[in-house]
């Protein structure tokens, strides 16, 4: 009986099939990783815009047409202040409650510091220490920012600019950000109501 094995070119031409196999496995299994941090890193950034939008449209859909005032309770005479000089703006919100005291009003500062669009709530419509807040940080590593406000007819950089347009808020609120890596994301927010606080 003749027990006759493998030769080598058998041997080898295995091995350049198991060689090929892996090289293709390796790379489908490469990619399908690199697809899934590109997927992740998606969602992650659609839920942070989403968020963004979700809370601008909540607060300024929401704004209530009272005096905005300083820390020390003097009035700013303005229901709504903004512009892109003073880092961002300024005014008075119902918030939604989630117990049975029903809504309550709330100062918001949405603001640029340091490259990060951040939102401030204070715990009351006039607030006496300026140190009293929640900061959600919206948006980071924000290399350009523009703010807009209009009445329904004329776009303005900062708000409120005249005697009328001190007693309204804005009808539409523009954000526009720029991101470092040139990115760039635009929220235009209507204020529907001119509500007076009773």
């Amino acid at each position: 009986m003749l027990n006759r094995g493998f030769t080598l070119l058998e041997v080898l031409i295995s091995i350049v099939i198991l060689s090929i196999i892996t090289i293709v496995t390796s790379s489908f299994l490469q990619s399908s990783i690199q697809s899934r941090e590109d997927i992740a890193i998606k969602s992650n950034q659609i839920q942070k815009i989403n968020f963004i939008s979700t809370t601008l449209r909540s607060d300024i859909m929401n704004a209530v047409n009272i005096d905005i005032t300083d820390f020390r309770g003097l009035s700013l005479k303005a229901k709504f202040k903004g512009e892109i000089g003073s880092n961002g703006f300024i005014f008075i919100t119902e918030l939604e409650s989630v117990n049975e005291m029903g809504n309550s009003l709330a100062r918001v500062e949405y603001m640029f510091l340091d490259n990060v669009f951040l939102r401030r709530q204070y715990f009351s419509p006039s607030p006496a220490d300026p140190n009293e807040y929640i900061e959600t940080i919206l948006f980071e590593n924000i290399d350009f920012a523009q703010l807009e406000f209009s009445d329904g007819k004329n776009w303005f950089l900062s708000w409120p600019h005249n005697e009328v347009t001190s007693r309204e808020l804005p009808k539409l609120v523009k954000v526009y950000l720029e991101k470092e890596t040139s990115e760039s994301y635009t929220w235009i927010i209507p204020n529907y109501l001119s509500r007076t606080f009773e």
